[in-house]
């Protein structure tokens, strides 16, 4: 269901095209921390998907560095120090100089940064920038793919495509098997999984492998969706999330606390325990 391979292979897949352009340490280091980054944030850990994106953008810049100089340093001690002097180097391309450089700097690296302590209405922008990081990380990626392969163009680019495709959040992969991690509605996990499986949709059976309501719920809430055009049938069979049905999903996930559940999620959900009543005195 979704992508042709899970994460850990397209991080592998990764690691093999850009690591002899860019080097094997300091890409295996850019993989982990991308990999770290991409899974607190699907996992709904927010605050450390940014401590992960941090540590993303300076293993970035250790390999524009090792291009530059053919040296690879063994930290970078100030990002925006490095950033100038890479722009200063008119021997790289402009994607490596320029691009690359600054959307880690300020879509990553100052966005977590930068952040006060006092929040707007008391709203806490934490999820939204953790989405912000993990995409933009996630082009960083593509573009490096894109720049550096050794692979077939035709397979390069649709990896490039998996990796520009948003990241759903609560959804991991586990030997190829993609599953809601936390305790949300049937109509909010189904619209994750197909969400989650892109423009390659998954039919009946994917959905209720990867389903942790029962069949006859499932059933019912499939046909739910699609009477009110929050996902649609194709001709293959294959189900596929709707512009109304993602716009409804962002609703609902706004709706949840993006913090670790302080219990996982086995089986079937269970109902909420109805609050006695007090005693008169």
């Amino acid at each position: 269901m979704g992508l042709p391979a899970t994460l850990n292979k397209i991080d592998d897949f990764i690691l093999q095209n850009i690591a002899t352009a860019l080097g094997s340490d300091v890409t295996s280091d850019l993989v982990a921390s991308y990999a770290s980054l991409v899974s607190r944030f699907r996992k709904g850990d927010t605050e450390a998907a940014l401590v992960s994106g941090g540590k993303f953008v300076e293993h970035t810049l250790r390999a524009i560095e090792g291009l530059r100089t053919g040296a690879v340093p063994a930290e970078i001690k100030s990002p925006s120090g490095t950033i100038r002097e890479i722009e200063k180097d008119t021997k790289l391309g402009e994607s490596v100089r320029l691009l690359i450089p600054r959307v880690a700097y300020a879509m990553i690296y100052e966005v977590r940064s930068k952040r006060g302590a006092v929040h707007v209405k008391g709203i806490d922008p934490t999820a939204m920038d953790a989405a912000l990081t993990v995409n933009a990380a996630s082009w960083i990626m593509a573009e490096l793919l894109r720049l550096y392969h050794s692979t077939d163009d035709s397979v390069v680019a649709a990896a490039v495509t998996a990796l520009s495709r948003g990241h759903i959040p609560f959804v991991e992969t586990f030997e190829g098997e993609s599953v809601v991690t936390r305790q949300v509605s049937c109509d909010l996990e189904l619209l994750l999984l197909l969400a989650n499986a892109g423009a390659g949709g998954a039919n009946r059976k994917e959905i209720g492998i990867s389903s942790k309501y029962s069949s006859s719920t499932v059933t019912r809430i499939v046909q739910k969706l699609e009477g009110q055009r929050y996902v649609h049938k194709s001709s293959d069979g294959k189900f596929h999330i709707t512009g109304p049905g993602s716009a409804f999903m962002a609703a609902q996930l706004s709706a949840v606390d993006h913090v670790l559940p302080t219990k996982p999620v086995h089986g079937k959900p269970k109902r909420r325990a109805k609050p006695r009543a007090r005693r008169r005195a």
